[in-house]
This record gives C-alpha cells, structure tokens and sequence, in this order.
C-alpha cells in the first residue's frame, strides 16, 4: 500500500468560548511515538504519533509533533458538539508532496461510516503551504464529531497540515479603534486622523466612511495608497485608515467639536465609529508684525501667496509647529507642496525679520 503521511500540528485550545478555537485537544508536546494522537480517534491506530524535522515546517522552530498513517485513505476523528444556530470556521495550513484529496467531514460518531455531512473538499497540490479556509453555514443534527479525511491520487505519499482552529464566526463583522488621539488645530485648517479597521468576519467585505461634516468638510479617505470612501478587507486582516478633513472656518475657538466616522457594510449588518475630539484654536493667538509692514495676498490662498514689503531678501514657510516646510528667495510661493492648513511666513527683509500668517485652502 501506498504510505499516506499525513501531519497535523493544532494550536493548543482555549476554552469554549466566541471566536476561541473549539479544538479541546491537540498533539501534546511530549514523546508520543508510536502512540495514537491525544484526543483524536483513529480507525485501527493506523494514525501515530512521532516527530517532524525543521525542513517540513511552515513556521522556523525546531520541529513539530505529527501524525502518520500508512493507508491510502486516512480518517482521523476529534469529538467536537456543533450547535445548529452557530457558525463556524475551519481554518489549516497544508503542503504535500503530490495530489490529495482532502475533506473535513461531521457525523455522529468516529467511523466513516457515521460521517454523514461534507463540510469541505478540496485538492491539495503544493509544496509550499497554503492556507484552507472553509466557512460553515448551516450545521445539521446529530454531529458530533468532525474528522479528517486523506486520500493519496498519483502515488503521493505525504500531506501536513499545520495550525488546525475551528472556531464559532459571523460572517461579515469587523471592529474599528482610533489610532490619533486629542487634536488641536485651527480653523480653515486641515488635519489627518489615524484608525484601524480590523475584519474579524469569514468573509473579505468593503467597509464604507461615513464621517461626519457638522464641523468639519473636504474629507479625503486612503487606505494602502488607494484613496476613496470604501476600504475592502480580507478575513482576518486588519488595515490602518487615513482620514483627512478641514475644520470648518466658521468654528469658533473654545467650541467642543469632534469628528465621529460611521463605518458600514453591504450586508448592512454590522457597523462601527470612531470618534476624534478637537480643540479649535485661536488664530489671534499667534504673534505677528505690524500688518502696515507687509502685504500678503490673497490670503485665503490656493496656488500661491504674494508678498510686498520693502527690502525683501527671502522668505520661510512654517508650520504651526515651528518646522520650515518651504524656503524661497522669491515674493511670490508656490503653494502645492503644501496641505490645508495656517502657515506662518517668516520675511527676512534688509531690516530684519517680519511675521504673517496665511492660509491655504
């Protein structure tokens, strides 16, 4: 008979629990060799225990415990009580060294035989691993146990599999959590809010913004250098969001204001906020010049800035933190480098230096 390894390495369980791996046993990390794997059924101990060398390893340690057998057709068994009104996730890692067909079965008992309904068939080809991933929708009764079914086509003689987990999913949720905190700013300014958005549903699913424009307008999203409202995901994947977004001219200084970001889905069954919290500043707070020294037009600005005073040598651009973000020897600046935002000029004339702010828009 062909010999079928077949290698399974289960992350040990939590309890049973939401989103916690169902799985109340796994290969222990002792000597097992030659001894069925704890926890699991196997039809005849055809199934052993023994240990598998770094090479055949997705992940760098120094090895895994394993399971073989040495028929053409393997089932292995684990007892495991599915409620009908949850779902649930199977997820593995699998790498072979030719052609199986692999299924994970549920029954109500462990013999194939009572293995009554197929929750996933697949063909596993590779030598490198691939993640299986299969989402169940409807549990029938009576399934009280899963198991694990093998068959060697073409002579292969080796599948492993790696990081078994079945936990309890929907199948489109995700959370979202603010990355930026408190912000200050002026108004007529612009400003960047950072936010994660985690998928922790089986399926990929577009999430969509919805920001809020009581305070603030001229909102830009980008997620993974593409920019728009909609941010798609893939399961299990968490993506950082860049929002930007102007505080409106018109708010006043002392005002509590606040940016809250509305997150949907397609299926419209789940959704998510952040909020943002601002302080809008006083631009009169900042110290300039005797206006009557300088001319600075047209102030708001969208392209450029000109300047008129008597003397003029040079000019920096700051921001409202103090950094130079331009410097020119020119009246007139280019404003496209820059964000939304007040900016101070700092004007070196033959008389020294003279303050004024300007704002692009």
């Amino acid at each position: 008979m062909k010999k079928t390894l077949l290698t399974l390495l289960v992350c040990l369980a939590t309890t049973f629990s939401f989103a916690g791996n169902l799985l109340t046993e796994g290969f222990e990390y002792a000597n097992h060799d030659f001894e069925k794997p704890v926890g699991w059924n196997c039809d005849d101990n055809s199934w052993l225990c023994g240990y598998l060398e770094k090479d055949h390893n997705r992940l760098p340690h120094t090895g895994n415990w394993y399971a073989f057998c040495n028929a053409e057709e393997s089932w292995m068994y684990m007892p495991l009580y599915f409620i009908e009104s949850i779902r649930y996730r199977f997820t593995l890692w699998a790498i072979s060294d030719g052609e199986f067909q692999f299924e994970i079965w549920a029954g109500s008992a462990p013999n194939p035989d009572d293995m009554h309904t197929l929750f996933y068939s697949t063909s596993i080809n590779n030598n490198e691993y691939d993640k299986v991933s299969a989402y169940i929708e409807t549990i029938p009764s009576g399934c009280q146990y899963f198991g694990f079914r093998a068959v060697a086509i073409n002579g292969a003689s080796h599948l492993t599999i790696d990081d078994v987990e079945i936990d309890q999913v929907e199948q489109y949720t995700f959370t979202a959590e603010e990355i930026t905190r408190d912000t200050a700013m002026y108004p007529g300014t612009e400003a960047t809010f950072h936010y994660l958005v985690h998928n922790t549903g089986y399926d990929a699913v577009d999430v969509t913004m919805h920001p809020s424009n009581e305070y603030f307008t001229d909102f830009t999203c980008t997620c993974n250098g593409v920019t728009g409202m909609t941010v798609p995901t893939e399961p299990d994947e968490t993506v950082e969001v860049t929002m930007t977004a102007t505080l409106r001219p018109e708010v006043q200084p002392g005002t509590i204001a606040w940016l809250d970001i509305q997150m949907t889905i397609p299926c419209n069954c789940n959704t998510a906020m952040v909020t943002f919290w601002v302080t809008p500043l006083d631009p009169d707070g900042i110290v300039e010049n005797d206006s009557s020294e300088i001319n600075v037009f047209p102030n708001p600005a969208t392209d450029f800035v000109m300047i008129e005073t008597e003397g003029f040598e040079r000019v920096m651009v700051m921001d409202l933190t103090g950094r130079v973000v331009e410097e020119v020897q020119t009246n007139r600046i280019d404003l496209s480098s820059l964000t939304k935002g007040l900016y101070v000029l700092s004007v070196e004339t033959n008389n020294g230096f003279i303050k004024k702010t300007f704002v692009k828009r």
